[in-house]
């Protein structure tokens, strides 16, 4: 079944269109941007920068709970949207995947949109040096969808292998600071 069978899919907004001209009078929000998403499939709260609307903007182009959003640009990156996550205003280089989940795990989808064989088709599917995908390429992703009870079982699965990856990261990176001070204690000896 395709992708678009289960969700809505639909690009972010253009930000020309409804960013204030003056930011004094302008609704502030928080925008997300393209170095804000992690290769680890998360949102830095650090790297978003703020955006001045002229008007309060529709929901549909901030995230929601239970939204997957995913960059248009290499390496296409998907991130599920958490409460954490929520009111970030959606630009148009990620696409919005709404899931209906009576059908489908918006986790599960975002798992699936992130596997190595998903990124490689969109790559081959882009032309030009940009290599950005459209709504409708991700719409058309074909997806293998088991059932629900299934599609929780590989979420927990993932989550704990992420987090466990996370935690092994921060041991290297404690150990390699270790090592490097105890180097430079013993050579100043």
């Amino acid at each position: 079944m395709k992708l678009s069978d289960i969700a809505s899919v639909k690009t972010g907004l253009v930000l020309s269109r409804k960013q204030a001209k003056d930011k004094e009078k302008g609704i502030e929000y928080k925008l997300l941007n393209l170095k804000a998403v992690t290769n680890n499939c998360e949102i830095n709260m650090n790297e978003l920068i703020p955006y001045f609307a002229e008007e309060q903007l529709p929901l549909n182009y901030l995230t929601q709970a239970g939204d997957v959003i995913i960059k248009t640009s290499e390496p296409y990156t998907a991130v599920y949207i958490n409460e954490q996550y929520s009111g970030i205003v959606i630009p148009s280089h990620f696409v919005i995947v709404r899931v209906d989940t009576a059908k489908a795990d918006p986790e599960y989808i975002t798992w699936y949109m992130n596997k190595d064989r998903i990124k490689k088709d969109f790559n081959m599917s882009c032309a030009g040096l940009l290599k950005q995908i459209k709504p409708t390429l991700v719409g058309e992703t074909e997806i293998n969808l088991p059932d629900l009870e299934k599609q929780k079982k590989v979420v927990r699965v993932y989550n704990l292998a992420a987090k466990e990856l996370k935690l092994l990261d921060e041991i290297r990176m404690k150990k390699e600071q270790y090592y490097k001070a105890l180097i430079n204690k013993i050579n100043r000896m």
